[in-house]
C-alpha cells in the first residue's frame, strides 16, 4: 500500500510522492498550479484526467543514488534539471522520509516505453540518452506500467578492424562498447510476441576419421616439422628415423598391407581393398567444429485505432527498413553495412526480464511488411491502411560462449 506525501512546490509546481516499500512516484497536481495543456500532452497516458494527476517520475530506488530518477510523464528539461540539481534530490528525500547519506546504487535504464530523451547515466557513468531521436511505440496509448515488452535500438554499425597488435579486436564480442546509436528514429517499444519467444542454440560438430596409418604418417610429418628447424639434414634424418618407430608401432600390419595401402594413395584408386580384401578401420569420432550464430524472429500485427497510432505505425515501419538498408558514401564505390540492433526483453516497472533470454547485438537479415494481411484492401479516410503485418528476422553477429553464461545469475542469461 503505498503512502502520499503532503504537498511540496517545486519551482512553483505543485508536486506529492507516492512510496511504496522499495520505491516512489514523483506526482504533479492541479494544487497551487493548474496543470497546462502542455504538461498533459508530454505526459501522454501518465496524466490521469480523473485525477487531474501527472505520474512525473519515478523513484527506483530510496537510497538516492547518483541515478535515483527514471523518467515517466515528466519533460526532459524538468528531468535534467531533477538530476543535476541537488535541491530537487533533497525535497524529494524529506518527502518520502528518506534523509539518509547517499549511497550508489545501479539504477535500472532509463527503459521505459514512454522515455525520450532524459539526462540519467548507469553505474558505470555511461549515458543512457536516446540521443537524436524519437522512441517509437506500439500501441500507442497502452498502459505502459502494466505490461512487458521488446526494446529494438538501431545502432550504427562500427567494424573492430586491426587497431590493436596481432588483430586482437576481432576476436572479441560486438557489444555496445563503441556503437553509435541512428541519428533519428532508433528505439521501438513493442509488445510481446508469442512465437519469437524462443530461442535455439546449437554448435557444429563432424565426423572425422583417422586411420593407424594416416596417425603414423602425423607422427612422422610432426618430428620431420621440427627438425627442420635445425635444417634440411636434420628434417631428413627425422623422417627417417620417424618412419621406422610409427609404423613399428603398428600392430598387426604387415609390410604387403602397408605397400598396398600407399600404393593407393598414390594412384587414388583402391588398391588396399583389392590387394587385400581389408577396410582400413577409419576411427571414426565426431569433432567439434564450431560455433553456430543464433537467429531471432519476429512477426507484429498493427492495426491502427487512431490517426496518430496509423502514423506511429508507418514510422516504425520506415525505421526499420532504412536501418537495415546499405549505405552509400561519398564516391558511391563502396557501400557501407547497415545499422546493427540490440534487443531487450522488460518486464513491468522496465527491469531486464529475468526469465526470457538475453540476445547479442544482431542485424537485420530480414524485414517482411503485409499491407493487406486479411485478404482484402482496406483503408481509413485518410489512407492509412486498417491493418499491418510485419516479419523481421535478427542473427546475432557473435556467437554464444560458455562464459556469457552466469549459472549463478538472476536471470535467464543468453
Amino acid at each position: 500500500m503505498s503512502v502520499t506525501s503532503s504537498q511540496f512546490l517545486i519551482d512553483g509546481k505543485s508536486f506529492v510522492t507516492k512510496t511504496d516499500d522499495t520505491t516512489a512516484t514523483v506526482v504533479r497536481t492541479p494544487t497551487g498550479a493548474a496543470l497546462t495543456q502542455t504538461e498533459k500532452e508530454v505526459a501522454g497516458s501518465y496524466y490521469n484526467s480523473v485525477l487531474d494527476e501527472i505520474d512525473y517520475a519515478k523513484i527506483y530506488n530510496l537510497k538516492f543514488g547518483s541515478d535515483f530518477l527514471g523518467k515517466l510523464g515528466a519533460s526532459d528539461e524538468w528531468m535534467a534539471k531533477a538530476l543535476t540539481d541537488k535541491t530537487y534530490k533533497e525535497v524529494f528525500k524529506k518527502a518520502v522520509g528518506k534523509n539518509s547519506s547517499n549511497i550508489s546504487f545501479v539504477s535500472p535504464e532509463t527503459s521505459d516505453i514512454s522515455a525520450t530523451l532524459t539526462d540519467n547515466k548507469d553505474a558505470n557513468g555511461r549515458s543512457t540518452l536516446n540521443r537524436g531521436g524519437t522512441t517509437l511505440r506500439y500501441p500507442l496509448n497502452e498502459d505502459k506500467k502494466d505490461y512487458d515488452y521488446l526494446k529494438v535500438c538501431a545502432y550504427e554499425y562500427k567494424p573492430r578492424g586491426f587497431t590493436s597488435a596481432g588483430g586482437n579486436d576481432l576476436t572479441g564480442d560486438y557489444e555496445t562498447k563503441g556503437l553509435q546509436r541512428k541519428s533519428g528514429n532508433h528505439t521501438v517499444f513493442l509488445p510481446m510476441e508469442a512465437s519469437g519467444l524462443q530461442e535455439s542454440n546449437s554448435v557444429s560438430w563432424g565426423g572425422d576419421t583417422l586411420n593407424a596409418l594416416e596417425a603414423a604418417a602425423a607422427n612422422i610429418a610432426g618430428k620431420t616439422v621440427a627438425g627442420a628447424g635445425e635444417g634440411m639434414g636434420e628434417a631428413f634424418k627425422g623422417l627417417m628415423s620417424g618412419s621406422k618407430e610409427a609404423f613399428d608401432t603398428i600392430g598387426g600390419v604387415n609390410s604387403g598391407d602397408v605397400a598396398a595401402y600407399f600404393a593407393g594413395q598414390a594412384v587414388g584408386k583402391n588398391v588396399f581393398t583389392r590387394a587385400t580384401g581389408k577396410v582400413m578401420n577409419p576411427n571414426l569420432e565426431l569433432l567439434f567444429t564450431g560455433p553456430n550464430l543464433r537467429s531471432f524472429a519476429y512477426s507484429f500485427r498493427f492495426t491502427p485505432r487512431e490517426e496518430a497510432e496509423a502514423r506511429m505505425v508507418r514510422s516504425i515501419i520506415k525505421m526499420f527498413k532504412k536501418a537495415m538498408a546499405p549505405r552509400r558514401k561519398g564516391g558511391k564505390l563502396f557501400l557501407e553495412s547497415p545499422h546493427v540492433f540490440k534487443l531487450k526483453y522488460y518486464f513491468k516497472g522496465g527491469q531486464e526480464h529475468p526469465f526470457l533470454n538475453k540476445i547479442k547485438t544482431c542485424a537485420l537479415q530480414n524485414f517482411t511488411v503485409q499491407y493487406a494481411p486479411d485478404g482484402s484492401y482496406m483503408t481509413y479516410d485518410d489512407g492509412s491502411m486498417t491493418s499491418y503485418t510485419i516479419n523481421m528476422t535478427f542473427g546475432e553477429l557473435n556467437p554464444i560462449y560458455e562464459s556469457d553464461i552466469d549459472e549463478s545469475s538472476n536471470d535467464m542469461g543468453f
